[in-house]
Protein backbone atom coordinates (compact mmCIF):
# COMPACT_ATOMS: atom_id res chain seq x y z
CA UNK A 1 0.00 0.00 0.00
CA UNK A 2 2.81 2.66 0.71
CA UNK A 3 4.33 1.58 -2.44
CA UNK A 4 1.18 2.24 -4.15
CA UNK A 5 0.60 5.90 -2.76
CA UNK A 6 4.02 6.77 -3.64
CA UNK A 7 3.80 5.82 -7.30
CA UNK A 8 0.63 7.65 -7.30
CA UNK A 9 2.18 10.31 -5.56
CA UNK A 10 4.72 10.90 -8.07
CA UNK A 11 2.74 10.83 -10.87
CA UNK A 12 -0.14 12.96 -8.98
CA UNK A 13 3.09 15.81 -8.50
CA UNK A 14 4.40 15.16 -11.90
CA UNK A 15 0.59 16.36 -13.09
CA UNK A 16 0.37 19.28 -10.93
CA UNK A 17 3.67 20.05 -12.53
CA UNK A 18 1.66 20.77 -15.81
CA UNK A 19 -0.45 23.33 -14.08
CA UNK A 20 -3.64 22.94 -11.76
CA UNK A 21 -7.18 23.15 -13.73
CA UNK A 22 -9.50 26.37 -12.24
CA UNK A 23 -12.43 24.82 -13.33
CA UNK A 24 -15.67 24.02 -11.21
CA UNK A 25 -14.29 20.37 -10.71
CA UNK A 26 -10.78 20.85 -10.43
CA UNK A 27 -9.86 17.46 -8.98
CA UNK A 28 -11.09 15.00 -11.06
CA UNK A 29 -10.00 16.97 -14.18
CA UNK A 30 -6.83 16.91 -13.02
CA UNK A 31 -7.01 12.67 -11.92
CA UNK A 32 -8.50 12.56 -15.77
CA UNK A 33 -4.85 13.61 -16.95
CA UNK A 34 -3.59 10.53 -15.36
CA UNK A 35 -6.59 8.31 -15.02
CA UNK A 36 -7.58 8.81 -11.45
CA UNK A 37 -10.93 9.79 -10.35
CA UNK A 38 -11.54 13.15 -8.14
CA UNK A 39 -12.32 11.67 -4.89
CA UNK A 40 -9.08 9.41 -5.40
CA UNK A 41 -7.06 12.65 -5.69
CA UNK A 42 -8.45 13.90 -3.06
CA UNK A 43 -7.36 10.92 -1.21
CA UNK A 44 -3.89 10.88 -2.19
CA UNK A 45 -3.62 14.84 -1.68
CA UNK A 46 -5.04 14.15 1.80
CA UNK A 47 -2.66 10.74 2.52
CA UNK A 48 0.65 13.01 1.50
CA UNK A 49 -0.51 15.83 3.83
CA UNK A 50 -0.92 12.68 7.00
CA UNK A 51 2.75 11.29 5.75
CA UNK A 52 3.86 15.32 6.27
CA UNK A 53 5.24 15.03 2.31
CA UNK A 54 3.28 18.35 1.70
CA UNK A 55 1.98 21.09 3.63
CA UNK A 56 -0.88 21.87 1.68
CA UNK A 57 -2.73 22.93 -1.80
CA UNK A 58 -3.16 26.23 -2.88
CA UNK A 59 -2.76 29.17 -4.41
CA UNK A 60 0.85 31.11 -5.43
CA UNK A 61 -0.09 34.74 -5.21
CA UNK A 62 2.20 37.59 -6.83
CA UNK A 63 3.16 39.86 -4.41
CA UNK A 64 4.19 42.89 -6.64
CA UNK A 65 0.96 42.27 -8.78
CA UNK A 66 -1.17 42.83 -5.78
CA UNK A 67 1.18 46.21 -5.56
CA UNK A 68 2.98 44.78 -2.30
CA UNK A 69 7.06 45.50 -2.14
CA UNK A 70 9.56 43.77 -0.84
CA UNK A 71 12.75 43.73 0.63
CA UNK A 72 15.94 41.87 1.38
CA UNK A 73 17.35 42.91 5.15
CA UNK A 74 20.03 42.16 7.55
CA UNK A 75 20.32 43.29 11.06
CA UNK A 76 24.01 43.32 13.01
CA UNK A 77 22.59 43.02 16.69
CA UNK A 78 24.72 42.30 20.13
CA UNK A 79 25.66 38.38 21.15
CA UNK A 80 23.52 38.94 23.81
CA UNK A 81 20.46 40.32 21.88
CA UNK A 82 19.92 37.47 19.32
CA UNK A 83 17.03 35.40 21.17
CA UNK A 84 15.45 38.24 21.85
CA UNK A 85 15.60 39.96 18.28
CA UNK A 86 14.68 36.43 17.13
CA UNK A 87 11.44 36.19 18.64
CA UNK A 88 10.78 39.64 17.82
CA UNK A 89 11.20 38.92 14.41
CA UNK A 90 8.86 35.91 14.43
CA UNK A 91 6.02 38.10 15.95
CA UNK A 92 6.06 40.23 12.80
CA UNK A 93 3.17 39.44 10.48
CA UNK A 94 4.99 41.08 7.38
CA UNK A 95 8.49 38.83 7.90
CA UNK A 96 7.90 35.87 6.12
CA UNK A 97 11.06 34.28 6.19
CA UNK A 98 14.06 34.92 8.80
CA UNK A 99 17.37 33.18 9.31
CA UNK A 100 20.01 33.69 12.00
CA UNK A 101 23.50 33.54 9.77
CA UNK A 102 26.96 33.01 10.40
CA UNK A 103 28.18 36.27 9.26
CA UNK A 104 28.30 39.98 10.86
CA UNK A 105 24.89 40.96 9.63
CA UNK A 106 23.44 38.29 12.23
CA UNK A 107 19.69 38.44 11.20
CA UNK A 108 18.23 38.57 7.70
CA UNK A 109 14.53 38.60 6.90
CA UNK A 110 12.21 39.61 4.28
CA UNK A 111 10.02 42.13 5.11
CA UNK A 112 6.91 43.62 2.84
CA UNK A 113 4.14 46.00 2.91
CA UNK A 114 1.51 47.53 0.56
CA UNK A 115 3.91 50.06 -0.73
CA UNK A 116 7.60 51.32 -1.13
CA UNK A 117 7.14 53.72 1.38
CA UNK A 118 5.76 51.81 3.98
CA UNK A 119 8.72 49.26 3.20
CA UNK A 120 10.73 52.12 4.24
CA UNK A 121 9.53 52.91 7.71
CA UNK A 122 8.37 49.27 8.17
CA UNK A 123 12.18 48.50 7.99
CA UNK A 124 13.32 51.59 9.90
CA UNK A 125 11.08 51.18 13.04
CA UNK A 126 12.06 47.28 12.67
CA UNK A 127 15.88 48.10 13.01
CA UNK A 128 15.47 50.43 15.33
CA UNK A 129 13.29 47.94 17.50
CA UNK A 130 15.53 45.02 17.65
CA UNK A 131 18.64 47.31 18.52
CA UNK A 132 20.69 47.30 15.21
CA UNK A 133 24.12 48.66 15.66
CA UNK A 134 23.87 48.60 12.12
CA UNK A 135 21.42 47.43 8.98
CA UNK A 136 22.16 45.85 5.38
CA UNK A 137 19.40 46.60 2.99
CA UNK A 138 18.92 44.47 -1.02
CA UNK A 139 16.81 46.13 -2.96
CA UNK A 140 14.68 44.68 -5.90
CA UNK A 141 16.26 45.56 -9.58
CA UNK A 142 16.04 42.10 -12.37
CA UNK A 143 14.42 38.94 -11.31
CA UNK A 144 16.19 35.80 -13.44
CA UNK A 145 15.02 33.08 -11.61
CA UNK A 146 12.86 32.28 -8.27
CA UNK A 147 11.71 28.69 -7.03
CA UNK A 148 8.80 27.50 -6.21
CA UNK A 149 9.99 27.13 -2.68
CA UNK A 150 13.37 26.69 -0.71
CA UNK A 151 12.99 23.22 -0.70
CA UNK A 152 12.94 22.49 -4.60
CA UNK A 153 12.03 19.47 -5.63
CA UNK A 154 13.36 18.22 -9.12
CA UNK A 155 14.77 21.07 -11.65
CA UNK A 156 13.90 24.75 -10.69
CA UNK A 157 11.13 26.70 -12.15
CA UNK A 158 12.19 29.16 -14.27
CA UNK A 159 12.03 33.14 -13.20
CA UNK A 160 9.27 35.14 -14.18
CA UNK A 161 9.19 38.67 -15.02
CA UNK A 162 8.23 41.12 -12.65
CA UNK A 163 4.74 42.30 -12.70
CA UNK A 164 3.62 46.16 -12.69
CA UNK A 165 0.56 45.89 -10.18
CA UNK A 166 -3.24 45.31 -11.18
CA UNK A 167 -5.75 48.12 -10.87
CA UNK A 168 -6.55 48.25 -7.12
CA UNK A 169 -9.37 45.21 -6.10
CA UNK A 170 -12.52 46.12 -4.88
CA UNK A 171 -13.44 44.97 -1.56
CA UNK A 172 -14.93 41.29 -2.74
CA UNK A 173 -12.05 40.53 -4.34
CA UNK A 174 -9.55 41.45 -1.43
CA UNK A 175 -12.14 39.30 0.40
CA UNK A 176 -11.05 36.68 -2.14
CA UNK A 177 -7.56 37.23 -2.24
CA UNK A 178 -7.13 36.27 1.65
CA UNK A 179 -9.31 33.69 1.05
CA UNK A 180 -6.95 32.01 -1.71
CA UNK A 181 -4.21 32.55 0.92
CA UNK A 182 -5.26 29.27 2.68
CA UNK A 183 -5.50 25.65 1.67
CA UNK A 184 -7.89 24.93 -1.19
CA UNK A 185 -10.86 22.64 0.44
CA UNK A 186 -10.22 19.33 -0.38
CA UNK A 187 -13.54 18.80 -1.72
CA UNK A 188 -14.96 18.23 -5.68
CA UNK A 189 -15.74 21.47 -6.05
CA UNK A 190 -13.73 23.80 -4.02
CA UNK A 191 -14.71 26.84 -5.26
CA UNK A 192 -18.27 26.66 -4.57
CA UNK A 193 -16.84 26.05 -0.61
CA UNK A 194 -15.25 29.08 -1.01
CA UNK A 195 -18.05 31.12 -1.96
CA UNK A 196 -20.36 29.57 0.50
CA UNK A 197 -17.32 30.89 3.17
CA UNK A 198 -17.38 34.49 1.51
CA UNK A 199 -21.50 34.63 1.42
CA UNK A 200 -21.35 33.54 5.64
CA UNK A 201 -18.84 36.70 5.34
CA UNK A 202 -21.02 39.25 4.26
CA UNK A 203 -19.84 39.44 0.38
CA UNK A 204 -21.92 38.75 -2.81
CA UNK A 205 -20.61 35.74 -3.90
CA UNK A 206 -21.20 32.55 -5.56
CA UNK A 207 -19.94 29.63 -7.12
CA UNK A 208 -19.73 30.89 -10.65
CA UNK A 209 -18.55 34.13 -9.73
CA UNK A 210 -15.53 32.89 -7.39
CA UNK A 211 -14.33 30.59 -10.21
CA UNK A 212 -14.60 33.76 -12.96
CA UNK A 213 -12.87 36.09 -10.30
CA UNK A 214 -10.37 33.35 -9.78
CA UNK A 215 -9.60 32.85 -13.39
CA UNK A 216 -9.36 36.32 -13.99
CA UNK A 217 -6.70 36.88 -11.23
CA UNK A 218 -4.69 34.03 -12.80
CA UNK A 219 -4.97 35.68 -16.24
CA UNK A 220 -3.83 39.23 -14.79
CA UNK A 221 -1.27 37.39 -13.10
CA UNK A 222 -2.18 38.02 -9.35
CA UNK A 223 -2.45 33.96 -8.86
CA UNK A 224 0.76 32.30 -10.27
CA UNK A 225 -1.12 29.04 -10.14
CA UNK A 226 -2.30 26.55 -7.30
CA UNK A 227 0.63 23.75 -6.46
CA UNK A 228 1.52 21.86 -3.22
CA UNK A 229 3.56 23.13 -0.81
CA UNK A 230 6.64 20.98 0.36
CA UNK A 231 7.45 20.86 4.05
CA UNK A 232 10.34 23.09 5.41
CA UNK A 233 13.91 21.74 5.36
CA UNK A 234 15.02 20.97 8.40
CA UNK A 235 18.92 21.41 7.90
CA UNK A 236 19.20 24.80 6.93
CA UNK A 237 22.86 24.79 6.50
CA UNK A 238 22.15 23.14 2.75
CA UNK A 239 21.70 26.35 2.25
CA UNK A 240 23.70 30.12 1.50
CA UNK A 241 23.32 33.45 0.54
CA UNK A 242 25.70 34.59 -2.11
CA UNK A 243 26.07 38.25 -3.26
CA UNK A 244 28.47 38.69 -5.71
CA UNK A 245 29.49 42.48 -5.60
CA UNK A 246 29.76 44.48 -8.52
CA UNK A 247 30.00 42.12 -11.84
CA UNK A 248 31.51 43.45 -15.40
CA UNK A 249 28.32 42.81 -16.87
CA UNK A 250 25.09 41.65 -14.49
CA UNK A 251 23.09 40.42 -17.02
CA UNK A 252 25.87 38.37 -18.30
CA UNK A 253 26.38 37.04 -14.86
CA UNK A 254 22.66 36.45 -13.65
CA UNK A 255 22.02 34.46 -16.68
CA UNK A 256 25.29 31.96 -15.82
CA UNK A 257 24.59 31.68 -11.92
CA UNK A 258 20.99 31.23 -12.24
CA UNK A 259 21.71 28.24 -14.87
CA UNK A 260 23.32 26.14 -12.20
CA UNK A 261 20.66 23.57 -10.91
CA UNK A 262 21.91 24.36 -7.29
CA UNK A 263 20.66 27.83 -7.44
CA UNK A 264 17.33 28.17 -6.46
CA UNK A 265 16.38 32.24 -5.87
CA UNK A 266 19.14 34.71 -8.19
CA UNK A 267 18.37 38.11 -8.34
CA UNK A 268 20.17 41.28 -10.00
CA UNK A 269 20.00 43.84 -6.86
CA UNK A 270 20.94 47.43 -5.80
CA UNK A 271 23.13 46.77 -2.48
CA UNK A 272 23.17 50.43 -0.54
CA UNK A 273 27.29 51.27 -0.51
CA UNK A 274 28.35 48.44 -2.41
CA UNK A 275 26.33 49.38 -6.12
CA UNK A 276 24.78 46.52 -7.87
CA UNK A 277 25.01 43.22 -6.99
CA UNK A 278 23.62 39.53 -7.67
CA UNK A 279 22.37 37.54 -4.92
CA UNK A 280 21.91 33.99 -5.18
CA UNK A 281 20.55 31.06 -2.65
CA UNK A 282 22.45 28.01 -3.33
CA UNK A 283 20.70 24.24 -1.94
CA UNK A 284 23.28 21.46 -1.89
CA UNK A 285 23.75 18.11 0.01
CA UNK A 286 26.12 19.63 2.27
CA UNK A 287 28.37 22.59 3.27
CA UNK A 288 31.56 20.56 0.88
CA UNK A 289 29.30 20.61 -1.96
CA UNK A 290 28.33 24.19 -1.20
CA UNK A 291 31.23 25.50 -1.33
CA UNK A 292 32.58 23.71 -4.47
CA UNK A 293 29.14 24.98 -6.16
CA UNK A 294 30.17 28.63 -4.92
CA UNK A 295 34.13 27.77 -6.53
CA UNK A 296 32.51 26.55 -9.79
CA UNK A 297 29.91 30.21 -9.95
CA UNK A 298 32.70 32.01 -9.60
CA UNK A 299 35.18 30.34 -12.52
CA UNK A 300 32.22 30.21 -15.23
CA UNK A 301 31.11 33.64 -14.45
CA UNK A 302 34.68 34.77 -13.75
CA UNK A 303 33.70 36.55 -10.46
CA UNK A 304 35.48 37.82 -7.34
CA UNK A 305 34.74 35.79 -4.62
CA UNK A 306 31.72 36.60 -2.78
CA UNK A 307 30.13 37.56 0.14
CA UNK A 308 28.46 34.34 1.82
CA UNK A 309 26.30 33.94 4.84
CA UNK A 310 25.70 30.41 5.80
CA UNK A 311 22.53 29.60 7.55
CA UNK A 312 22.54 28.68 11.37
CA UNK A 313 18.97 28.63 12.33
CA UNK A 314 16.04 29.22 10.31
CA UNK A 315 13.26 31.84 12.27
CA UNK A 316 10.30 31.73 10.51
CA UNK A 317 9.05 30.94 7.24
CA UNK A 318 5.55 31.75 6.47
CA UNK A 319 3.40 33.28 4.00
CA UNK A 320 2.61 36.96 3.44
CA UNK A 321 -0.56 37.71 4.35
CA UNK A 322 -1.99 39.86 1.74
CA UNK A 323 -4.65 42.61 2.95
CA UNK A 324 -4.38 41.66 5.95
CA UNK A 325 -6.44 44.03 8.84
CA UNK A 326 -4.33 47.64 8.80
CA UNK A 327 -3.35 47.26 4.64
Amino acid sequence: MHHQLDTEARQLRAVLGDGFPVTLRPFADLGARIGMTGEKVIAVIRSMRDARAIRCVGATLAPAALGYRASLCAVAVPEERIDDAASALADVPNVTHAFEMDDRYRLWFVLSALSAARLEIAESELAAQLGAADRFRVLRSEEYRVTSSFDADGAPEPGRPELAPVEPLDADRRALVRLLQGDLPLVERPFSRMAATLADCGYDADEQQVLRDVQALVSAGVVRGFSATVRERTEPWRIALTVWVNPHDAGEAGSLISAFPEVLHCFDRRVPGSGRAIVAIVETPDRTALDRTVQRIRSAANLDAPRIAYPLRELKRAPMRFFSEGD
